[in-house]
This record gives structure tokens, C-alpha cells and sequence, in this order.
């Protein structure tokens, strides 16, 4: 039986409480250090350990890690120049990103999958799905999902499972709770995703597509999610990190299996210093609308209020209904 996320992160933290443990144990017995400093020492060597792995993330997504220079996206022309961040403004997206996955990882998933979120008290608000990324779980939603009611949005999370396995086999699942949700409240809901969970979602809908012509959502929002794949997929486990490799040909196939009315219906929310979905330019969605941020990295777009405010704006422009287009099947170059 596979483990849940928040068991794996469970299992995680137990293993860093135990490596602190251990070295701390080791400083105070064997050299002879006192019991506080020898604490404090360890822990300050996982936190530095942790801050290292949070820093070569950035270096080799943004160098695009082994990709040749010549596969990788052109910038867009009509995106506003990328602009450099700067010591000061480099700095902080680090910090901010090194707050936002130590939280993420090691207290929301593992202890806090459990909390429901938050809803208006207006019995007809419109429902956002909000769906997670590679390996992780809703909790991952609990800092944004508060913004969210507050503005007037009652926040569903889903639990991706298993862990590691294959997105074709999560985008029935999600389908079945797009068609359940406009059941249950007669709308159609708008999904939030994060990551893999963008990827998940745009196959959802092209199962919508080959089932019927009715649209399971109001449209998608999606939060740094790997549309051309990433370059760190590699290193990851499981057929999903294998489908998000860069230019898989499971990311071909969903690509030529959409059509221009499904792309519309997307909204790319995405940063410039993306920490895990790079090579910068791989959340570009032709077809899509863009919104490109900088100085945010990738677990901070969940909680980064310049994130959270291209969030909800997108949504707004989603609930606005576009023109009915008819549905053709064209290729879309990725």
C-alpha cells in the first residue's frame, strides 16, 4: 500500500528530528559540548542543510540544468522585459521561498491535511477546486484558501493519489469532482491548480472533450505549472515526474489533444525565478492567458500576496463569459 504525502512528509520530518537528534547527541557526548549549544548547532545545520537544497533548486532551474540552450523557450514578445532582481531583491525571493517550503513541507502537509477550509456564508458562491502539485497534498492550499473565501469563493481541495503515479489516472478522478461539484451546487466550479496539478487539469479537460462538448469548469488557473516540463523532472520518481520531463511525449500528446477553445479557458499565473518549474518560460501556454511575475519562487506562488492578487484576478476573468467558440482539433505547437 502506497503512503499518502502527508505520511511521506510525516516520515520526513521524522527523519530530520532524527538526524538533529543525532548530531546533537554526538556534539554533547562525544565533544564534550553543552547540551543547549550542542541542540542549537544541530539545528541550525539542518536549517542550513535545508536553505542549501532550497538554493541549488534556483541555481539549476534557472540555468535549465543540462538543457541545451537551443531546445529551451524564445522569450515572448509581447511579455514586459525581464527585468534583474538584484542583490537585495534575489535575497529575498530566496528567504521568501526558504519560509514558504520549510512551512509547507514540514507543517501544513505532514500535521495540518485534516483542516477544512473556510467558506462565505452566501450559499451561492461559485466554487473553486484547488488542486495540488507533484508529491504534495491540499494542505498546501491553507494559506491562500482564507483569501479566497474572504473574497467571496467556497474552496474545495482534492488529495491526487497515488502519490507517484500516473496523471492520465488522476484526471478522471478530478473530472468526476469538476461534474459532482456543478451537480451538488449548479455551477460549474473554477479550479485553482498548483504545478503538476495544472497538468492534471488540462488532461481532465480534454477527457471532458472526448466524453461530451460540455465544459466540466468555468475555466482553469494555473500557478506555476511545468507546461513544457521541467528540467529537474529527471531526478524525480514515479511515472508523473517521468510525463513532466522536459518535452515528454505524454506533454506532445496532451498538447495536440487540445483545441483553441480549451486553451481560452486557461489562465497561466507563473514566475521568471520559479525555484523547481524551469527552465524560466516553461509556464508559457499559447493559446493561454499569461501572467508572468518575478521574484517569486515556485512553492511561494501559493502564499506570495503578488501571487495571491494574480490569483484572484484571474479568476474574476474567468467568471466574465467569453464568446462561443466552436471546438476544432488543431495542433498546438507546446
Amino acid at each position: 500500500m502506497s503512503l499518502t504525502a502527508a505520511a511521506l512528509r510525516r516520515v520526513a520530518v521524522a527523519a530530520q528530528t532524527l538526524a538533529a537528534g543525532g548530531l546533537a547527541a554526538g556534539l554533547a557526548g562525544w565533544a564534550g559540548w553543552p547540551w543547549p549549544l550542542a541542540i542549537g548547532a544541530a539545528l541550525l545545520t539542518v536549517v542550513m542543510g535545508f536553505g542549501i537544497g532550497v538554493g541549488v533548486a534556483f541555481i539549476a532551474t534557472l540555468g535549465g540544468a543540462g538543457i541545451a540552450l537551443d531546445a529551451r523557450l524564445p522569450h515572448p514578445s509581447d511579455t514586459p522585459p525581464r527585468q534583474p532582481l538584484g542583490l537585495s531583491g534575489a535575497l529575498a525571493c530566496y528567504l521568501s521561498e526558504c519560509r514558504a517550503v520549510f512551512r509547507m513541507f514540514n507543517w501544513l502537509q505532514p500535521f495540518r491535511s485534516r483542516i477544512t477550509f473556510d467558506s462565505p456564508a452566501n450559499a451561492d458562491a461559485p466554487t473553486v477546486l484547488l488542486v495540488h502539485g507533484y508529491g504534495c497534498n491540499h494542505a498546501i492550499w491553507l494559506d491562500m484558501a482564507p483569501t479566497l473565501a474572504a473574497a467571496g469563493y467556497r474552496c474545495e481541495g482534492i488529495d491526487l493519489e497515488p502519490v507517484l503515479g500516473d496523471i492520465d489516472d488522476y484526471a478522471p478522478t478530478l473530472l468526476a469532482r469538476m461534474r459532482g461539484i456543478a451537480a451538488r451546487t449548479g455551477q460549474a466550479p473554477l479550479v485553482v491548480c498548483h504545478s503538476m496539478g495544472g497538468l492534471a487539469a488540462r488532461a481532465a479537460q480534454v477527457l471532458a472533450l472526448r466524453e461530451s462538448d460540455d465544459p466540466p469548469c468555468s475555466g482553469i488557473v494555473t500557478l506555476g505549472s511545468p507546461h513544457h516540463g521541467c528540467a529537474l523532472a529527471r531526478f524525480g520518481g514515479g511515472r508523473n515526474a517521468r510525463q513532466m520531463r522536459w518535452h515528454s511525449p505524454w506533454l506532445k500528446a496532451l498538447a495536440l489533444a487540445e483545441t483553441p477553445a480549451l486553451r481560452a479557458r486557461i489562465v497561466s499565473v507563473f514566475s521568471w525565478h520559479d525555484s523547481i518549474a524551469g527552465p524560466p518560460g516553461t509556464s508559457w501556454l499559447d493559446g493561454a492567458r499569461n501572467v508572468p511575475l518575478a521574484g517569486i519562487g515556485h512553492v511561494s506562488l501559493l502564499r506570495h500576496p503578488r501571487a495571491v492578487d494574480a490569483t484572484l484576478a484571474a479568476l474574476a476573468s474567468l467568471r466574465t463569459p467569453a464568446p462561443q467558440q466552436t471546438p476544432q482539433r488543431t495542433s498546438i505547437f507546446m
